[in-house]
């Protein structure tokens, strides 16, 4: 499987690599500038996800307003995350299953007899989504190793926030008063 290509204006990165990040400013530098305000149809959580990633997206000046889709599917990914865990600490990751023991004859000899562990399904939610976030996080630059990727296309500008934090309070529920 190839490398995606990387988007760096960093002078010890290949020469290729700065070329073709200049190039994709250049020709996206018309295009609109991503909506302000989280679409209509994301949940209050997708929403609250959208405002704290906003800012270093527009900072980024390589997300534009025909990656909304990504964007908005990276705040309900978050929603779904943040739905799946409270089902988890609410089910726990797995419960028990009983079955009844019955004889031949069909009497219940033990109506209660435990069969072993069931997985949450809220689990594998988890999980998925918690794939989806950083595929999607990576893809916008909202990574560690990317965010500090785009953070080199302004590096004359010193502002540069922290997105790792928004979106872990994002996660954790911080900043959001719905949950």
């Amino acid at each position: 499987m190839a490398r995606k290509n990387k988007i760096t204006t960093d002078p010890k990165a290949e020469k290729y690599q700065r070329e073709r990040t200049e190039q994709l400013k250049r020709d996206t530098e018309s295009w609109k500038p991503l909506q302000s305000s989280p679409p209509w149809y994301l949940s209050k959580i997708a929403k609250n996800a959208y405002r704290a990633i906003l800012p270093a997206l527009m900072k980024s000046e390589i997300v534009k307003q025909p990656d909304l889709t990504v964007v908005a599917a990276l705040c309900v990914q978050v929603d779904i995350f943040r739905q799946a865990y409270k089902d988890i600490q609410k089910h726990g990751i797995q419960s028990a299953i009983y079955k009844p023991v019955v004889s031949p004859t069909g009497e219940v000899i033990d109506a209660h007899n435990f069969a072993g562990f069931k997985k949450n399904p809220a689990v594998t939610t988890l999980s998925d989504s918690t794939a989806k976030i950083k595929q999607l996080s990576a893809e916008l630059g909202l990574t560690p190793q990317s965010r500090a990727t785009l953070l080199n296309l302004n590096s004359d500008d010193d502002d540069s926030g922290d997105v790792v934090d928004s979106i872990a309070k994002m996660l954790n529920g911080k900043g959001d008063h719905s949950a």
